[in-house]
């Protein structure tokens, strides 16, 4: 049991913040092991724990935003626009994830999905970053730049998808920078995943209460470590090198994935 959740809590904190897809990580993992599956309480405290890794990593960057948006002179300050920046590329995917919430829609996570997304992805992916031509700075990104990769991070409601990836792919589309694309896609990660974790805790809550367990302590504890060393690792990564090895992985995974599906 203590294995199992030390693996899973080391999944969730290496492939959330790569363009590799968590959920589906997540979802394959009791699929091929033994049908183990894990408690929501226990998926919140993952969350939680790659929530503190980002907010530690980009704690100048939050800093920065909070003072110049408090500030009386926030309309000449960088900072101010950067806020409304990520409030306009939350709003989308908010809206969906509440609607999906609410009506109880069932989000579709078998097998075939998931290796369909993760391979079509990935060679999009793949295709962004071959093809990339740098065309503005994130210091230049707009409203419209930030909608747009708004309506492309929804998409990662898909299991498999990846919401790194598809805002990483959707920012290089735009004209950004590897480095680039993937920062403003740790930032986006804060809101989308604080507002996901409070909408899982009140349900919880209304439900039967909410209680910490030791298992979801060492989850925090474990996805905190993993997360923060792995979004140092990949933005040095991505600061000299291409995004190749990741959509050789996503290829690979899909592929495998399909071919245990269908045969």
């Amino acid at each position: 049991m203590w294995e199992i959740i030390v693996i899973l809590s080391m999944i969730q904190g290496i492939t959330e913040f790569l363009p590799i897809s968590s959920s589906a990580h997540l979802i394959l993992f009791p699929k091929f092991f033994n049908d183990f599956t894990t408690n929501r309480g226990f998926d919140v405290a993952l969350h939680f724990g790659t929530l503190l890794a980002v907010l530690i990593y980009l704690k100048k960057d939050i800093l920065k935003i909070f003072l110049e948006t408090v500030s009386p002179d926030r309309n000449n300050y960088r900072g101010f626009i950067d806020f409304k920046n990520v409030i306009i590329s939350t709003v989308p995917i908010i809206i969906i994830g509440f609607l999906v919430h609410l009506f109880e829609i069932n989000i579709i996570r078998n097998l075939e999905i998931i290796g369909w997304s993760t391979l079509v992805f990935g060679i999009l992916l793949g295709l962004a970053d071959k093809n990339l031509r740098v065309r503005k700075l994130i210091d230049n990104l707009n409203l419209k730049d930030a909608l747009l990769l708004g309506l492309a991070q929804t998409l990662a409601i898909i299991p498999g998808t990846s919401r790194s990836g598809i805002v990483i792919t959707a920012g290089l589309l735009s004209g950004f920078s590897r480095y680039d694309a993937s920062k403003y896609s740790l930032l986006l990660s804060i809101p989308v995943i604080i507002a996901a974790t409070t909408l899982e805790t009140i349900s919880l809550y209304n439900e039967s209460g909410v209680f910490v367990t030791k298992q979801m302590l060492l989850g925090i504890l474990i996805s905190f470590i993993t997360s923060y060393l792995t979004i140092n690792f990949f933005m040095k990564w991505i600061s000299g090198a291409s995004l190749k090895i990741f959509v050789i992985y996503r290829i690979i995974l899909g592929i495998t994935i399909l071919l245990y599906a269908y045969f």
